[in-house]
């Protein structure tokens, strides 16, 4: 993997932590209701939703890491190359399906899909 598409997968891993941190510990915090697009009295039926997609991001994000950790560390490259590509295609498929679901949600959609895509792009153009 060519160093840009290391640097938007990591930036992705890192965007994906904070993200699933947020939404695992502060789905509920009232400074975050715009972004999240829920109202104080839906906090109790949307928990288990923001708790689940946390940790999806979360595991996510982990996976980036390690896929990049064994590009560079443990001499993997195939191996992590793959993991770091299915991830970040997955990313960028979910962005895509943010927007087709929540047009509301199309800063959150770029977002979510534009880090990955370009991972993706520079991965497959700089080869």
């Amino acid at each position: 993997m060519n160093l840009l598409s290391q640097f938007f997968a990591g930036a992705t891993a890192l965007a994906l932590f904070s993200v699933g941190l947020l939404e695992i510990f502060r789905h509920g915090d009232r400074r975050f209701f715009r972004i999240f697009l829920i109202k104080p009295d839906d906090v109790p039926a949307v928990r288990m939703w923001a708790m689940n997609i946390g940790a999806y991001n979360i595991a996510f994000a982990l996976g980036i890491t390690a896929g990049l950790w064994m590009v560079n560390i443990s001499g993997e490259a195939a191996g992590g190359s793959a993991i770091v590509l299915f991830c970040c295609a997955s990313q960028f498929f979910l962005g895509i399906w943010l927007w087709i679901t929540e047009k509301r949600l199309l800063i959150s959609a770029i977002g979510q899909a534009l880090g990955p895509g370009l991972a993706l792009a520079f991965y497959v153009f700089l080869r």
